[in-house]
């Protein structure tokens, strides 16, 4: 029998996604400020040899798969610990980041919890979640700004899974309902699907991580841009119980636009809003609903009755 003792708290999962500076950015970002009671896990396609022999301070699970979300998955089965923490490549751990992202995983209704990622240059907010709005599927939560508003912490739906907290069973349990390779799309659903199960989405204000490496990958802004269609009708299915139909389309095309200053690029966006329905029927066979573990069905979060039912009263 394995020692309780040795049991961690938590699992961090660094998949490798194919860029090796990245990859090694992340990995020793989170070595450097590993905390205690956690183990890390690294899945991989197979072709990362641990040139730096880290064999005994990392669990390294060969994948078979080039596909991040695969590599997650896999990780997520064989984590020992409560909660799994995914860093993808080119998010870096800062001093004490796991602290206050645990502290939120108290309430027991918080399934997912999100830290702030900001550029490592500029200090401005690359994401803090996400939520629909107006001009968008699935908006960054705080992109642009030096810190996350109240309210819009309050609207969160959901977190991108390339740099979030979960409950290792709820994360296990989304996990087959998206069939796909893109983690944004998957962050998408995953979102959707986990307050449907009834869970929290919280942002932990004092959990900080950066981004230090100009990819597309890292891009969220653009890869939202570039696949708004798919995202949108992503939404749309979760909201309506499939697409919302062609009525809105204009409507999305103008906020979508106005929203971006009229530039080209924001009306691309809006196009691809629009058309999202070309897009509803791929998106209905590449996710299923079935599956989602509850909040009232995890058995970490039951509530405990008490064992007085009546006030106690002094003794004569």
């Amino acid at each position: 029998m394995r020692n309780l003792s040795n049991i961690p708290r938590l699992s961090i999962v660094v998949p490798h996604g194919g860029d090796d500076a990245a990859f090694e950015s992340s990995l020793a970002s989170v070595l450097q400020h590993r905390p205690d009671g956690c183990e890390v896990i690294v899945p991989h396609d197979g072709s990362y040899d641990d040139p730096f022999d880290l064999g005994e301070e990392v669990r390294f699970v060969d994948t078979g798969s080039t596909s991040v979300l695969r590599q997650i998955s896999e990780a997520a089965e064989s984590a020992m610990g409560r909660f799994v923490h995914v860093v993808t490549d080119g998010h870096v751990a800062t001093e004490n980041w796991t602290e206050a992202a645990l502290a939120q995983f108290e309430g027991h209704e918080t399934g997912v919890v999100v830290p702030v990622v900001r550029d490592s240059e500029t200090q401005r907010i690359e994401h803090a979640g996400w939520r629909t709005t107006a001009s968008s599927a699935c908006g960054p939560i705080g992109f642009g700004d030096k810190q996350v508003a109240r309210k819009a912490a309050a609207r969160i739906e959901g977190a991108f899974l390339a740099a979030s907290f979960w409950r290792r069973d709820l994360l296990r349990s989304l996990i087959g309902t998206y069939r796909g390779t893109d983690t944004i799309e998957a962050s998408l659903a995953f979102g959707h699907l986990t307050t449907q199960a009834g869970w929290r989405c919280v942002v932990a204000d004092d959990s900080a991580m950066s981004v230090d490496f100009e990819t597309e990958v890292l891009d969220y802004d653009l890869r939202i841009h570039r696949n708004h269609r798919r995202l949108q009708a992503i939404s749309d299915h979760f909201r309506g119980g499939g697409s919302a139909g062609w009525g809105r389309g204009i409507q999305r095309l103008l906020t979508t636009t106005l929203a971006g200053g009229l530039r080209p690029s924001s009306f691309i966006s809006g196009l691809r809003r629009m058309t999202a329905p070309l897009a509803g029927n791929a998106i209905s066979r590449s996710v299923q609903t079935a599956g989602v573990l509850a909040v009232d069905d995890n058995p970490e979060t039951l509530p405990m009755p008490s064992l007085h039912r009546e006030p106690l009263r002094r003794a004569a």
